[in-house]
């Protein structure tokens, strides 16, 4: 073989590898490629609806709460869409959308679509060379296929409607089926979505009992499919051949009550209502008395009402099996005890002698944590104290989690702290405290107060170190070898003129005592005792009752408390961890246009949702939103959570007050004396941007 001969091969490779490499970064740019779907929504007045969840197949939803939305990201192909409107109604609609390019859809609560698929003998979408339509009879409407797709829409939900195509050409060859247009739900989302298949039809029609009443629950069937009538009595049987005989069966709870009844499936609308000869009265539903609800983590009562012709219900939770079965007999409310916090959904399921209902709305429980996973604090946790000073000083004060923060303590240690914010009922209106505590002890790093700005401006500024041992090496308060010493620093900066800083540096003795129960106005406790004694004059300068489920000291009596008092006893009279969320910015009266509002980290919340005098500004995984630019006026806020399952929480609401006064401007130029007919530039800073 030549050389020449010899480079062809390689040659050829290369111009293979040349065709090929286009089409695949086609093909994966074709695969990237993405939509959105968006549009509004609205009430069944026609009026825009409030919160409203619309979900892509298993995609996050997205909220709507001004009427509109856009759910980006959406690949190309067939998908099931859903709305949930949760401030009109508690309604859902589900519907079948091929989307192929950025699409607009709006929705109406109680309305849904009718989606059509023609489809060839084989179960194919029909790519037609020739037009095809399809009519919905009642609204006198009529659509071309589109590569086999076509829908009609939004209707009223519930109203019975009349398709009918022909996918042959032929007049005489129509194809028809009647149903009812229903909102779907997660197990059936393809209700309102209709199949033309070529060469077969439908058989529709009502059955009823012997009094004339709808028969529920009736399994029709020709031994290949089957439908089920609804609450009316009505079925569609679709998909049997054309020109053939078939007969059917009707069985409910799997019992024969009525004649079989022998049919020709021919072209046209198959209309055959059928009347039982025996009558099953099936349980009517179970209903929850609640729809929604969230408690902490614990023992809940779930109530319900039980139906007509009723046996025993069953409890299901997750779902509708014999994993998820929790309770079976004939009461009306069952004690659930959770063992984990999160969203649960609960069902009922209703049985006599004939059979069963399963169609009975279900249960969203939200079970909030009573305590971190990782037993840390998270904002808003509060605790509230009656603190008892000597001298006879008495006050009540409540500290909120409000974040984490570094800090260097008296010993130089950089130290992981909460920051709590501290209210008092004895301070004057201005007057403010805050205290950095170790988030392993508890105890404080550093402390800051100032006075209402109407009294003073003196303030405290206290820095501490507490540095346990064993001994001979640092050890933690609550690790797993116990501290036998402590060396305390403390520097109290006081910010009063003429007044002497305060210091502190001693060495202490620790010991502590397991399962010591205490009682204060909140409860009784089971608690670790800590105490520590001053190695040099014997003083017990600290006593400290600290409980895990209260995650803080229920009880503490400090005997160096680095004021002017000789002790003082800390009393625990409540605790929170809010259920709800909450915000950590207070009521207040802006000064500033633009301005940061934040809210504390909720457990379990997927998202969050701020709304602004019931619109909503903000949604996301962020606790904090700078607001800008706002008019003078009041505001109310709302921070909600949003949670798994689409289970919105409502938070709580904040007001406040915007007060703006533009600053006055500058003027830069300097004086100086001018003739009467000169001209004098005048020249002047101003940072506000102004509008004229």
């Amino acid at each position: 073989m030549n050389e020449h001969n010899m480079r062809k091969p390689w040659l050829l490779i290369l111009i293979l590898c040349g065709s090929l490499l286009p089409v695949a970064a086609l093909s994966s740019a074709s695969e990237d490629e993405t939509y959105t779907l968006s549009g509004h929504v609205y009430t069944s007045a026609g009026e825009l609806a409030g919160s409203t969840y619309i979900r892509v197949d298993a995609m996050e939803s997205v909220l709507s709460s001004d009427g509109a939305y856009s759910f980006p990201g959406i690949t190309p192909g067939e998908h099931t869409v859903r709305a949930y409107f949760m401030n009109d109604g508690h309604t859902v609609a589900y519907r079948t959308i091929f989307i192929e390019s950025d699409t607009t859809l709006d929705w109406y609560e109680g309305h849904n679509w009718i989606t059509v698929d023609a489809l060839d003998a084989d179960g194919e979408l029909i790519d037609q060379n020739t037009s095809l339509s399809v009519s919905l009879w009642e609204q006198n409407e009529t659509r071309n296929f589109n590569n086999g797709r076509a829908e009609f829409g939004p209707y009223l939900t519930g109203d019975y409607h009349t398709v009918s195509t022909t996918l042959s050409g032929l007049l005489n060859e129509q194809l028809v089926m009647c149903f009812r247009l229903e909102p779907g739900s997660a197990m059936e989302p393809r209700l309102n979505h209709l199949q033309f298949r070529e060469q077969t039809n439908s058989v529709f029609g009502f059955v009823l009992d012997a009094s004339g009443l709808p028969a529920r629950e009736v399994v029709v069937s020709n031994g290949e499919v089957q439908a089920t009538t609804n609450d009316e009595g009505f079925y569609l049987l679709n998909g049997l051949p054309v020109n053939s005989e078939v007969e059917l069966t009707f069985k409910q709870s799997g019992q024969e009550i009525a004649s079989n009844v022998s049919v020709l499936v021919d072209y046209g609308a198959n209309w055959l209502n059928h009347t039982t000869s025996r009558t099953l009265e099936l349980p009517r539903n179970a209903t929850f008395l609640e729809s929604a609800m969230s408690v902490p983590l614990g023992p809940i009562e779930i109530a319900w009402t039980i139906g007509d012709h009723t046996d025993f219900v069953e409890l299901f939770v997750g779902e509708i099996s014999q994993n998820g079965l929790i309770y079976r007999g004939s009461s009306t409310s069952f004690e659930y005890i959770a063992t984990s916090a999160g969203t649960f959904e609960f069902y009922l399921v209703s049985y006599n002698t004939n059979g069963s209902n399963p169609s009975a709305p279900s249960l969203l429980v939200l079970f909030l944590p009573t305590e971190s996973v990782d037993g840390s604090w998270t904002s808003g946790m509060s605790w509230d104290y009656s603190l008892v000073h000597t001298p006879e000083y008495r006050s009540n004060r409540t500290l909120t989690a409000i974040g984490t923060e570094d800090i260097t303590d008296a010993f130089g240690r950089v130290r992981s702290t909460y920051l709590l914010r501290i209210v008092d009922d004895q301070y004057e209106e201005g007057e403010q405290a805050f205290r950095w505590v170790d988030t392993q002890t508890y105890l404080p790093v550093k402390t800051y107060w100032v006075d209402a700005p109407s009294s003073s401006s003196y303030f405290q500024e206290g820095s501490q170190g507490w540095m346990f041992t064993n001994g001979e090496n640092e050890v933690g308060l609550y690790g797993d070898v116990s501290p036998s010493h402590l060396h305390f620093n403390r520097t109290n900066i006081i910010g009063v003129p003429g007044h002497p800083n305060g210091y502190d540096d001693t060495l202490n003795s620790v010991s502590i005592e397991h399962n010591v129960a205490i009682t204060t106005t909140a409860g009784v406790f089971n608690c670790t005792y800590i105490a520590i004694q001053d190695d040099e004059d014997g003083v017990l300068s600290w006593e400290l009752w600290y409980n895990d489920t209260v995650q803080n000291y229920v009880k503490i009596i400090d005997r160096l408390p680095g004021s002017h008092s000789d002790s003082v006893v800390h009393e625990l009279t409540g605790y929170e961890r809010p259920q709800t969320p909450e915000f950590l910015t207070e009521t207040t009266v802006q000064t500033e246009k633009t301005f940061e509002i934040q809210w504390s980290e909720f457990v379990g919340a997927e998202a969050y949702q701020l709304l602004e005098n019931g619109v909503e500004v903000y949604r996301g995984v962020e606790t904090g939103f700078e607001v800008r630019n706002r008019d003078n006026g009041v505001y109310r806020y709302q921070v909600n959570a949003i949670m798994p399952l689409d289970y919105l929480l409502l938070g709580s609401t904040l007001d406040v007050e915007v007060s703006f006064l533009p600053p006055l401007p500058v003027l830069t130029a300097s004086a100086s004396f001018i003739q009467p007919s000169e001209k004098a530039l005048l020249s002047w800073d101003y940072d506000f941007e102004a509008e004229s």
